[in-house]
């Protein structure tokens, strides 16, 4: 499950303007555009300019919960998958995005990280 609110955790962060597709974008909701990983700030209906932080010192995420590579130690890389909308720690088919800043268990649905979401994996 997507988080529903932007949790953004630090005021020092980097974002840039996006046009919302059809089926729009929700606060806090993880996307790619084009090579870029980031989390919509506001809730925002079909072709309303949305605003994507691609870089946070301190972000929270949704996390996947499935069996298998969705726990974090605190350093660790987190990658982003775009089929689920969420993070897990696997880069096999995944886009690096940043780390993670706490430790997270397999049955947490956030993890905070550290944002750069255009990093080259």
């Amino acid at each position: 499950m997507a988080e529903t609110n932007l949790k953004l955790r630090s005021d020092i962060f980097a974002s840039m303007e996006i046009t919302t597709p059809t089926e729009g974008y929700t606060a806090g909701q993880m996307v790619k555009i084009e090579d870029t990983v980031g989390v919509i700030a506001e809730t925002k209906t079909v072709g309303q300019t949305a605003v994507l932080i691609y870089k946070a010192e301190k972000i929270v995420v949704p996390k996947g919960t499935s069996t298998g590579e969705n726990t974090f130690a605190a350093g660790e890389k987190v990658y982003f998958d775009a089929a689920d909308a969420n993070v897990n720690s696997s880069s096999s088919g995944n886009t690096l995005c940043g780390r993670a800043l706490v430790a997270a268990g397999k049955s947490d649905t956030t993890v905070e990280i550290q944002l750069n979401g255009d990093v080259q994996a």
